[in-house]
């Protein structure tokens, strides 16, 4: 279980390597996406709240719990009391007042991820737990993360997918905080440490396009790409100015609902549809304002073809806005409920015949 202590002392080889000599499969919190390549014969994704069902299923499973630069947010852990229920744990991080805080360890670590994991590794014997990697595949084959639409530009998944396509692993992704956060997060197939950046914690709607003309300018050779949501980006839209000043290399991709599309959901499926300032009255034309600050926009909603145009604006040179209009009524799913143990994860129950499995 690696996080974002796994990223910032660089020890996601480290984490490989026990991985691969330990038979151990590893989950990452939001913070640790890309320490383990997605595509790793031991990475079982992201766990917590938008997890695939697999996955937390995994963890309901396992006995022994290591825990590399975690805090044990509810975002991750949901019901904490309901987490990992028969698993001894033990936890890793520098700082010493997050040991215990929200879990009790069985054993305590302080120290940097990459240093523990360093000394720890030739102590540990080689061993590839054939038996618990082939139940964990079994639970994966039997719940997969379900992803609709793919292969179509025009929906949450395909955009970011296709997106991927058009990439190489070169390219740094970041994020505002959202639903559109939460579906890059799923899929996006991240395959180092550092490609990924966006906002764990109190979730900082805003974060995603300074974060992307920092990274651009830090990074100027490689293509940086933000996905953002119409709120979150109305949160800083005066730096799309600067981005056109600094002529950085940043491509965002605003998924556009005329919501708040996180706090809708919620509403939607938990306060009983009572919908209440998260349905915005005005259309906001983004295209217009990103041309006024002498951005090029690009509208996927009014294009022959969305794929090709994306493309287009995906290579072109400088940056750009893309205008991706999307269904205020289309969901993160699975879902872990308020309050509810991550097994109990809702909205993916009777989908296999609704969308295209993952394979990771």
């Amino acid at each position: 279980y690696a996080g974002g202590g796994m990223i910032h002392s660089g020890a996601g080889e480290c984490v490989i390597q026990l991985a691969e000599k330990a038979g151990i499969p590893t989950t990452m919190t939001l913070m640790g996406l890309g320490g383990m390549p997605t595509d790793h014969p031991r990475a079982i994704g992201m766990l917590g709240m938008h997890a695939a069902r697999y996955t937390n299923m995994a963890l309901e499973a396992c006995d022994l719990l290591i825990a590399a630069g975690v805090r044990f947010d509810d975002r991750a852990t949901g019901k904490v009391a309901a987490f990992c229920p028969d698993a001894k744990v033990i936890h890793i991080d520098i700082d010493e007042s997050e040991l215990g805080k929200i879990r009790a360890p069985h054993v305590g670590i302080v120290g940097d991820v990459g240093e523990v994991l360093t000394e720890l590794m030739p102590r540990v014997e080689t061993n590839l737990r054939t038996a618990w990697i082939e139940e964990v595949e079994a639970l994966k084959a039997a719940n997969p993360l379900l992803i609709p639409g793919a292969d179509d530009p025009s929906s949450p998944y395909g955009l970011v997918l296709q997106t991927a396509k058009l990439l190489d692993d070169e390219a740094i992704i970041t994020t505002d905080v959202g639903q559109h956060q939460m579906w890059a997060a799923q899929v996006y197939p991240f395959r180092r440490s550092r490609q990924w950046l966006t906002s764990g914690g109190l979730g900082t709607m805003g974060f995603g396009l300074p974060a992307a003309i920092g990274a651009a300018l830090a990074a100027p050779e490689a293509p940086v790409i933000c996905f953002s949501g119409d709120g979150s980006l109305l949160m800083n839209i005066q730096e799309l100015v600067t981005a056109v000043e600094e002529n950085v290399n940043v491509k965002i991709i605003l998924m556009n609902n005329n919501s708040l599309g996180l706090v809708h959901q919620q509403q939607d499926l938990f306060y009983g549809q009572r919908v209440f300032a998260s349905d915005f009255r005005e259309q906001v034309d983004f295209s217009i304002i990103a041309k006024g600050f002498g951005m090029t926009a690009y509208d996927l909603a009014h294009c022959h073809d969305p794929l090709e145009t994306l493309a287009q604006a995906i290579h072109s040179d400088g940056p750009c806005l893309i205008h991706a209009p999307i269904d205020v009524n289309e969901k993160v799913y699975p879902m872990v409920p308020p309050g509810a143990a991550n097994k109990d994860m809702i909205g993916d129950e009777n989908s296999e015949s609704e969308g295209l499995a993952l394979k990771a």
